[in-house]
């Protein structure tokens, strides 16, 4: 197999970018280009290593972060393997965050943050996660389009207590969870999730360019970490015209 970084973007060692990332980034980018095929394997991390002129503790931690996005796979004694990435959305039946989910699958997402701020829980914001009183949470609102494609408006509630200074960490094109489990050690075990149609107001279809009355699917969904706790709680709109929500079950 040809070096990958001789096809993936060069490393900025200048950039505020940690390098995991940044090496996430541009195995990823190799993978999504069709450089590599699925079923694919990929060097080792020694030879990752060596090939882009970085540690192994680098390529581990960006691998592992591949894996949890489901780009790639790995077994025991083999090595690394490049996924197969479905057509489906699937993050409203499990614990991925929208931008992983997407990018498993090899879509762009982009994402606008319309608001951020602390502020006080509203009586239902604290009752629906078990707040007392008017405990602070970050609220944001996001705006998020898949393939250039305007697709969903997410509305997020985070008690500050978990994840302090949030309301001042730059959001625009990151995914939240991954900001949650890399800067604040967050992790989303389970989530309850409620779906149903509803016909969007003016300013909504505005926000998401709907230039005709379209039905969309609200999504309202609580997300716990290990300890049980609400972790996340999202109220969603979101754009199914050119897409399907996929929920797998289990007995």
């Amino acid at each position: 197999m040809n070096s990958l970084a001789d096809l993936a973007p060069q490393l900025d060692r200048g950039s505020d970018m940690p390098l995991w990332s940044q090496f996430r980034d541009s195995l990823r980018t190799v993978i999504l280009s069709g450089e590599l095929s699925v079923g694919d394997k990929l060097p080792t991390e020694a030879e990752l290593g060596e090939q882009f002129g970085i540690s192994r503790i680098v390529v581990r931690e960006a691998l592992a972060d591949l894996v949890r996005s489901g780009l790639i796979y790995k077994i025991r004694g083999q090595g690394a393997f490049v996924a197969a990435r479905e057509r489906e959305e699937d993050f409203v039946s499990t614990v991925l965050g929208f931008s992983d989910e997407m990018e498993r699958k090899g879509l762009t997402v982009r994402t606008q943050v319309l608001s951020q701020e602390l502020r006080p829980a509203t009586p239902a914001e604290a009752q629906v996660m078990s707040l007392t009183g008017d405990d602070p949470l970050i609220a944001l609102k996001r705006l998020r389009s898949v393939d250039n494609e305007l697709r969903l408006l997410v509305e997020t509630c985070v008690p500050a207590d978990l994840a302090p200074g949030l309301h001042r960490v730059k959001l625009e094109n990151r995914s939240l969870y991954d900001v949650l489990r890399r800067q604040y050690g967050l992790r989303i075990v389970r989530a309850e999730r409620w779906i149903d149609a509803v016909l969007p107001d003016e300013a909504t279809a505005e926000l998401l360019g709907l230039t005709a009355p379209e039905p969309l699917l609200r999504i309202e969904s609580l997300a716990f970490n290990q300890n049980g706790r609400v972790l996340e709680y999202y109220k969603a709109l979101h754009r199914c015209k050119s897409s399907r929500l996929h929920v797998k079950t289990t007995t």
